[in-house]
């Protein structure tokens, strides 16, 4: 059967469409409406691109649901939970093409509990721009639609990665002064207060491991993340590696010009 032209074109814009999917603006966590809707939230949805695991690790990527009553988490805690996973069965195969097809085990571990992470940048940078990530809709070359990935380390002086724990500020709804070069303003030496969700990634292997290529894999401690950040604050009055006085990230880029000199050094 030949369809006329004129129901053909609607036909083919919907068939486009079907593969499309808006991200859900519910339990958007971002304080004081700072969040900004970009390309990505109107075409990627929870799960990305993902199947299979791949899709089940992608939703919790995505998830905003995980509330504010933070629980201090620190980088001990991150080793006793990487041991335990390393101890389950199949972990030696996961893999991008391999990942578990439940996350049962993960949120017994604290998965998509809200935690909160103190400590000093050591690197960050927007994550694979050349190809993309699923759980972006594999969209390469564009800052906007995909994470931040920041590399924390919990003790000053830290400059090995392969001692640092992983936080992403993912593309969705992110805010506008959340970015690279606002976070390198940031420096090395001052602490930062990361809140978010803890979640596992099962695609990548860390630092020692076999398997383990820098190329291929970040590097860090341990594959607990926390993924997605829902707030970044900045410490205004520390000494001796302890703060008494933080500001969130999105304010403190509006008054870095005034304010970095307040700050006592360590």
């Amino acid at each position: 059967m030949r369809w006329p032209w004129s129901l053909m074109v609607p036909m083919a814009l919907s068939t486009a469409l079907a593969g499309q999917q808006s991200f859900p603006t519910t339990c958007l966590p971002f304080t004081e409406n700072i969040e900004v809707q970009h390309p990505i939230d109107r075409t990627c949805g929870l799960t990305g691109r993902g199947t299979g695991g791949s899709a089940l690790q992608n939703q919790v990527k995505n998830n905003f649901c995980a509330g504010t009553n933070y629980q201090t988490i620190t980088q001990q805690d991150l080793l006793s939970k990487q041991a335990k996973v390393a101890a389950l069965p199949g972990y030696a195969q996961w893999d991008g093409e391999s990942m578990p097809s439940s996350r049962s085990d993960f949120t017994a571990l604290g998965e998509g509990t809200a935690v909160q992470f103190v400590g000093y940048i050591l690197e960050a940078h927007y994550a694979d721009l050349t190809s993309g990530e699923s759980v972006n809709c594999y969209v390469p070359n564009d800052d906007a639609s995909n994470d931040i990935h920041i590399a924390l380390a919990p003790e000053l002086g830290t400059k090995n990665e392969c001692q640092s724990n992983t936080a992403e500020m993912i593309p969705h709804y992110r805010p506008t002064s959340w970015t690279v070069s606002n976070l390198e303003k940031i420096g090395h030496t001052t602490l930062v207060r990361v809140s978010g969700q803890l979640m596992y990634d099962a695609d990548h292997k860390i630092c020692g491991e076999a398997g383990f290529s820098p190329h291929d894999n970040p590097s860090r401690l341990s594959a607990w993340e926390i993924h997605p950040v829902y707030a970044f604050d900045v410490c205004m009055r520390q000494t001796n590696g302890t703060c008494s006085q933080w500001q969130p990230f999105s304010d403190w880029v509006t008054t870095a010009h005034t304010s970095r000199g307040k700050s006592a050094s360590n």
